[in-house]
């Protein structure tokens, strides 16, 4: 079981990364950035976060069944919960920005809608992977207690996720051309399609 978490983990943290770097072409939209500001881009912001949350995510490949436990996840979903928490704060502070001036990477790079999607994805595989791991291993007995605390995770991530789709024209689109597999599967089991309800046709 520790493999398959392991394979599975590394799999998604592959591809979140992947989307790091995409080679859209420059511009000058640097110039649209305010004077001074020393706020980030979307991409910097999500890569942060993924960054962040990786190691936390790799404390849960060592969840069994015999420590799927609140004492030992809940101090680990504590932090992954003030990751998203400071992460919804640095999106918020992009509101008033332009659009490209947004998407502009602190290298100058322009991203497309799709470049952000695929970033966004990343960071919902790596968080969703992860639960699903718990869920997999959490005994019956413990499931009442457990499930309630990595749904509490899953609601900032929501907020997260609603807070970035606002602040981009058609990333919705984008996202749900390749939103799928963990990600549902975990939104099904846990029976929260009603709070990723911008996902409800893929249910």
């Amino acid at each position: 079981m520790r493999f398959a978490a392991f394979t599975l983990l590394a799999t998604i943290a592959s591809a979140a990364f992947s989307y790091a770097a995409p080679t859209s072409p420059a511009t000058n939209a640097l110039e649209a950035r305010h004077a001074g500001c020393e706020c980030h881009d979307i991409q910097s912001v999500i890569y942060t976060a993924t960054t962040a949350i990786t190691p936390l995510v790799q404390k849960l490949l060592y969840i069994r069944s015999d420590n799927c436990t609140t004492e030992v996840l809940t101090p680990v979903l504590a932090e992954i919960k003030v990751v998203l928490t400071t992460t919804i704060a640095d999106v918020k502070g992009l509101v008033g920005y332009s659009t490209t001036a947004i998407l502009t990477t602190i290298n100058g790079v322009v991203l497309t809608v799709a470049d952000v999607a695929g970033l966004v994805c990343g960071l919902l595989n790596l968080i969703f992977g992860a639960v699903y791991v718990v869920l997999k291993v959490v005994a019956s007995v413990d499931a009442a207690v457990i499930k309630p605390l990595l749904i509490e995770v899953l609601k900032i991530v929501a907020e997260l996720l609603h807070c970035i789709l606002c602040l981009i024209d058609g990333l919705l689109i984008a996202l749900l051309r390749i939103v799928g597999g963990v990600i549902i599967q975990v939104i099904v089991l846990l029976e929260i399609k009603s709070v990723f309800y911008c996902f409800y046709t893929l249910y």
